[in-house]
């Protein structure tokens, strides 16, 4: 089980996991050794999946498309394979199996430069598919607030990462590389960076600070067992009337201001509001329904549970 402590060290983690430790602990007001012990404890109980690195490809000219799957019972392996022969990973940039209870059974996020290169990519995922595909559902992302957790210290101030403005800028091979190793570990040192790509410490610390400087990067951060904390994550992707905009906008007002929520994405598409929250009880997902439907339940002409069984790449 956590504690308060465990929350507020995993809260500043979610802000920027390179931190050093002794920087968390002089804003907790605890000794460096607490922190850098319950990270490792954190990380042993698997709390602590991996840690990645949360990038804004609209800068390099990207559009974020979502592809959800209805698929024939199929495992998470057969879905990694097939992945891995269907694009590369530039544009691909996660797949999440989702739970049984869900309508969609596969969740599949690409970033392409037009409209004609998703469909590539979509026709030859469904394809890929054929004979485990019941059904799909495709959305294009226009603007998103992703928070993560902010609710493990909902006092402080969380950063949120804000994807709209498209850039069109163009990286070097050498950030590419930087950037597959960060999304598999966003905590590796400078020194072994530069060492895995064949580059210079020099070279790697400037590419990183460039990205950053341009918004490409947004945040290193790990992903959570919110479970094991004791949340529940609830997502639900809606089909809103879009003469209703004004109660989007609403809905989106309200979600900055409540902690529950990690993320809200405005789409086009069959469906166009995609959002999620952290519960700790029935109670807690009572009281956020309600207000949900308060706002946008008029709004609403169709609404799917969404609930992620586990990462696949």
């Amino acid at each position: 089980m956590t504690d308060k402590t465990d929350k507020l060290i995993l809260f500043e983690l979610l802000q920027d996991c390179r931190q050093p430790a002794s920087k968390i602990a002089k804003r907790l007001r605890i000794p460096q050794q607490t922190v850098t012990y319950r990270i490792k404890k954190l990380e042993k109980d698997k709390i602590i999946k991996k840690y990645t690195v949360n990038l804004d490809y609209s800068k390099l000219g990207f559009h974020r498309h979502s592809l959800y799957l209805d698929l024939k019972t199929v495992s998470a392996k057969e879905v990694d394979v097939y992945l891995a022969k269907i694009t590369d990973i530039k544009e691909v940039s996660c797949c999440y199996m989702l739970h049984d209870i869900s309508e969609w059974k596969i969740y599949i996020s690409v970033w392409t430069k037009t409209i004609e290169r998703y469909d590539e990519i979509q026709t030859k995922i469904i394809t890929k598919f054929k004979k485990y595909l019941v059904n799909y559902l495709s959305f294009q992302s226009v603007k998103s607030y992703t928070y993560f957790a902010r609710r493990l210290n909902p006092n402080a101030k969380a950063k949120v990462d804000i994807k709209s403005e498209e850039d069109n800028i163009n990286l070097k091979e050498t950030d590419w590389k930087i950037i597959q190793k960060l999304k598999s570990n966003s905590t590796i040192s400078y020194l072994d960076l530069s060492r895995s790509i064949k580059t210079s410490i020099n070279t790697v610390i400037r590419r990183i600070k460039f990205m950053q400087s341009k918004g490409i990067i947004q945040r290193f951060y790990p992903i959570l067992d919110m479970n094991k904390i004791g949340y529940t994550e609830y997502t639900f992707i809606s089909r809103i009337d879009p003469s209703k905009s004004k109660d989007v906008d609403k809905f989106i007002e309200y979600i900055k201001k409540d902690p529950r929520f990690i993320i809200v994405i405005k789409a086009v598409g069959y469906v166009n509001l995609y959002y999620a929250f952290l519960v700790e009880d029935s109670k807690e997902l009572k009281e956020i329904m309600g207000n949900i439907d308060k706002i946008i339940g008029k709004a609403t002409l169709e609404k799917h549970k969404i609930e992620v069984e586990t990462m696949v790449s």
